[in-house]
C-alpha cells in the first residue's frame, strides 16, 4: 500500500511515513468484538519504503485460526497511522468477510 496526497498543482506526492506506527484492525460492527489485530510494532506491517509511504500488511493464518465465519457478518476493518507526534491518520477502511477456503 502506498500512501500519497496531492499538493497544490494536483500531483501525487507519497507521505513520509518514517517514525510512524502503523495499526490494522478488523471489528465485528455490531459487537464491535476485535477480531484481528496486526500492528507494525508486532511485525505485521512492515514499513517498505517510509519515505515513499509504502507499507505492506500481512494477516497470518494464526491470526483468524478458530474463528467462525458469522462473527464476521459485517464486521469492518481500518488502517490507521500514528505519527511520532501522536496525529494520527485513518488511512483506509472498508468491509470484511471471513470465508473458509477450497484447500482444507
Amino acid at each position: 500500500m502506498t500512501w500519497e496526497t496531492e499538493n497544490e498543482a494536483g500531483v501525487l506526492q507519497p507521505v513520509d511515513v518514517t517514525g510512524c506506527s502503523i495499526t490494522l484492525q478488523v471489528r465485528g460492527s455490531v459487537s464491535n468484538a476485535l477480531l484481528v489485530s496486526c500492528t507494525s510494532m508486532a511485525g505485521d506491517i512492515t514499513v517498505t519504503e517510509p519515505t515513499k509511504g509504502r507499507m505492506a500488511i500481512h494477516i497470518s493464518p494464526e491470526k483468524t485460526a478458530g474463528q467462525q465465519a458469522d462473527a464476521w457478518q459485517d464486521a469492518h476493518w481500518e488502517v490507521r497511522v500514528t505519527f511520532p507526534s501522536g496525529d494520527a491518520y485513518s488511512l483506509v477502511r472498508g468491509w470484511a468477510r471471513l470465508t473458509v477456503g477450497a484447500v482444507q
